[in-house]
């Protein structure tokens, strides 16, 4: 085909294919930082309940497949790394919620470096589509030969960021399957129970009482706590086995591992229960509730 030519194409030679290929190298190398963006983004939050997490997560992926690649750039640097943040669960649900997300931990002189960089990246692309062709004459080689050095210069910038995005998505990918072996494994499981007890209704009242009404030394009468609890929360106490699990609040104290639990003789000659908060664990009170701690997911 070299020596060939269409109305409004130049006349082609090895020197002009070459640089028609560069252009598509570096379109495609474009195209591959702009679908790693859109990688890492869609999985950089996900939220939402059992029956609604597969729907939020289609909707984020169409989403982020409607976004620029200046768009991507910017939100990857203001959400995976500068944290966004925590989200809030709606007031009302009537199912566990969920909320995925991740973040790179950096410090603020990698940010704004990463920030410049695909800013750069971003120029680039955009210059290539829109202002290259009105530069490049075909028909002189000076104009040739600068148009292979440019378009060889801006590959070797592009490279970095392609292969820093493709090590964040490597990363990712590793952590997203180490996290679902772990949920599939029976201390998985252990995790995600504990997690549900400690904030649960009857547990943070557990330790709001402890936290609030302790004796001088510290410890808390559980059958007094109990008494609380049945004029506070009567139907969370009854069906305790059926909410939690367990017959007696003892074991559902035992069971979060949150609490020491004694029992002390009693002036009759018998015993009594009595607990206090672990003090490993710096359960606090905010708002007017109880705070309890994580268990240990990964990633956490």
């Amino acid at each position: 085909m070299t020596g060939t030519s269409t109305p409004g194409e130049p006349h082609r030679t090895p020197e002009i294919d070459d640089v028609l290929r560069r252009i598509g190298r570096n379109l495609l190398l474009f195209q591959h930082i702009e679908h790693l963006l859109k990688q890492l983004m869609t999985s950089a939050r996900l939220e939402g309940t059992v029956r609604s997490m597969q729907t939020n997560l289609e909707a984020r992926r169409a989403k982020i497949h409607k976004q620029t690649l200046g768009q991507l750039a910017g939100q990857f640097v203001d959400d995976v790394l500068a944290d966004a943040g925590e989200r809030e669960a709606p007031e009302s649900v009537d199912q566990a919620w969920f909320s995925f997300g991740f973040t790179i931990h950096t410090d603020s002189a990698f940010v704004e470096q990463h920030a410049a960089e695909m800013k750069a990246v971003v120029d680039a692309r955009n210059d290539l589509i829109h202002h290259f062709l009105p530069r490049w004459s075909p028909a002189f080689e000076d104009s040739t030969r600068a148009a292979l050095e440019y378009l060889d210069q801006q590959r070797a910038q592009a490279l970095p960021m392609r292969d820093r995005l493709q090590g964040f998505v490597n990363s990712l990918q590793e952590a997203a399957k180490a996290h679902a072996e772990f949920i599939s494994s029976p201390e998985g499981a252990r995790q995600f129970e504990l997690h549900w007890l400690r904030h649960s209704r009857l547990v943070l009242l557990l330790g709001e009482i402890a936290l609030r009404t302790p004796r001088a030394d510290g410890w808390t009468v559980l059958a007094s706590a109990g008494h609380i609890l049945r004029q506070r929360e009567p139907r969370e106490l009854e069906n305790m086995l059926e909410l939690y699990g367990h017959r007696t609040l003892k074991k559902l104290l035992q069971a979060t591992e949150l609490f020491d639990i004694e029992e002390e003789p009693t002036p009759g000659g018998g015993t009594r229960t009595v607990y206090r908060i672990n003090p490993r664990f710096e359960l606090q009170i905010q708002g007017g509730q109880l705070v309890a701690p994580d268990a240990a997911l990964p990633g956490a």
